[in-house]
């Protein structure tokens, strides 16, 4: 797995999911830009909120992880 392997794939669920990176952020309760930061591998991301994001999505952690 590359490093900008967890942004590309959280933005490519994200977006079959047709929620915006706005959307996203205010479900899981952080800042309007934090999405962006982490789709951009510019911020490392917790491990609560992964699940968060996961829950959201309706997906499972390893979905993030995997290399395409």
């Amino acid at each position: 797995m590359e490093f900008n392997d967890f942004g590309v794939n959280l933005a490519r669920i994200r977006i079959k999911s047709n929620l915006s990176a706005y959307e996203l952020s205010l479900r899981i309760g952080k800042d309007a830009s934090y999405i962006h930061k982490v789709e951009s591998g510019k911020i490392n991301v917790s491990l609560k909120s992964i699940l968060k994001i996961c829950e959201v999505l309706n997906i499972e952690p390893i979905e993030l992880f995997k290399s395409e």
